[in-house]
């Protein structure tokens, strides 16, 4: 196939792109876009098929959104792990541990933070919380059960569990 070709079948797939991208939770969904486009252009001559191009583009966006967030996990478990090398002649151990579970709920996924978010610091109860999201108290409490999971396997990486 063509470059033109490309083209066209890139400028149509960018916008799904970018949607699969940004509901991966990924910072950076533009890069996983480009990320993917890219490595979508150096197999294009071997595909038969557009309609093959644009699988092929679905299925690299994912893997490029899954590989941002392990890499960021991986540098939210080395900020946590320098945490826990703090020495604590200039901080208190209750210092420690609140700075480690502010970026522990930094790193949750944006739904689970919020969440989270209004459960721990404002004290609202599951009903109040699915009130003001209009989300079900059963999905409520399975988010919170979610977020507090999240905050667990993060400071347990971070040696502070």
């Amino acid at each position: 196939m063509k470059a033109e070709l490309f083209t066209s079948v890139v400028s149509r797939l960018r916008p799904r792109l970018l949607s699969i991208a940004s509901s991966f939770d990924t910072v950076n969904a533009e890069d996983a876009v480009q990320e993917a486009l890219m490595r979508l252009w150096t197999a294009w001559e071997r595909l038969p098929e557009p309609a093959d191009a644009e699988r092929l583009a679905v299925r690299l966006t994912k893997y490029a959104c899954i590989t941002d967030y392990r890499r960021r996990q991986k540098q939210q478990t080395v900020e946590l792990k320098d945490v826990a090398a703090m020495e604590t002649t200039d901080t208190t151990d209750e210092t420690v541990i609140q700075y480690a579970l502010e970026q522990a709920v930094a790193a949750l996924p944006p739904a689970e933070r919020r969440l989270w978010t209004m459960h721990a610091e404002a004290r609202m109860g599951i009903v109040q919380i699915a009130a003001a999201s209009g989300i079900s108290s059963r999905s409520v409490s399975t988010m919170l059960s979610s977020a507090r999971h999240h905050i667990c396997e993060i400071l347990k990486k971070g040696d502070l569990l």
